[in-house]
Order: structure tokens, then sequence, then C-alpha cells
């Protein structure tokens, strides 16, 4: 599709027709003659605001595109900094639970040492024995 720019028909300059060369003749082909010229202004004004908006609006879609990849990009970066600690999250949360049961063995341990120690000393109790149960 071929796009021509609107200020090449600008360049133009005024068309006049045969009759409007040789000078209007009558009061109303003065009047015709003003109003085809303002008329003429008028759309070429038209078409100046209407390029100016059509720039306004390209300028102001390239902001909004830049700022849509700009946002993507951090949305993409956020969604991985996200899976990352979800990730971090888990593993911490399965290292508590080993740790966690690792000092309740530990704990364990203690105590049996603690009764075993009393045993080998005549002085087994019965409190000791009862928190090796639960």
């Amino acid at each position: 599709m071929l796009l021509l720019d609107p200020s090449w028909f600008d360049s133009l300059g005024p068309v006049c027709s045969p009759s409007e060369s040789t000078g209007p003749r009558s009061p109303d082909e003065q009047r015709m003659l003003r109003r085809k010229i303002s008329n003429r202004e008028s759309a070429r004004r038209c078409r100046v605001r209407k390029r100016r908006r059509f720039e306004e609006l390209r300028t102001e879609s390239d902001q909004l595109m830049s700022l849509n990849r700009d946002l993507a990009n951090r949305a993409g970066s956020m969604s991985h900094r996200c899976l990352l600690f979800r990730h971090e999250n888990r593993r911490l949360r399965l290292e508590s639970a080993s740790l966690g049961r690792r000092l309740s063995e530990l704990r364990q341990l203690i105590l049996l040492r603690r009764v075993l120690t009393a045993a080998r000393g005549g002085l087994i109790h019965e409190q000791a024995l009862a928190s090796l149960m639960t």
C-alpha cells in the first residue's frame, strides 16, 4: 500500500480554474471564491491538526509500548525470584524437619544416658523412665 505524506498536497499551492485566473466578475463569484479559499485554508488547518494529533498519538504509543516491555521484563524477573524463594523455602522446611527429628533423637539419647548412669549407681528414677516411654 502506497502512503503519501499529506504535506505533499500543501506544497502544490492553490489550484485555480481558468475562470479564476481572469478574476471574478460578479459579487456571487467573489463570494464563492472567498468561500473556496476559506474552505481550503480550513481544510489545511484541519490536516495540520490531524497530523499533529497523529504524531502525539504515535509518541504516546511508543512510550506505552516501551513501558509495557519494561513491566513485562519486571514481571518475568519477579516471577523468577518468586520461584527461587519457593525452592529455598521448601529446602528450609525440609532442613527444619530434619533438624527437629535429629534434636528429638539427641534428647532421647541424653535422657537414656542419664538413666543408664543413674542405673549404674543404683538410682533409677521413675520419672526418667516414664519420659523415655513417651
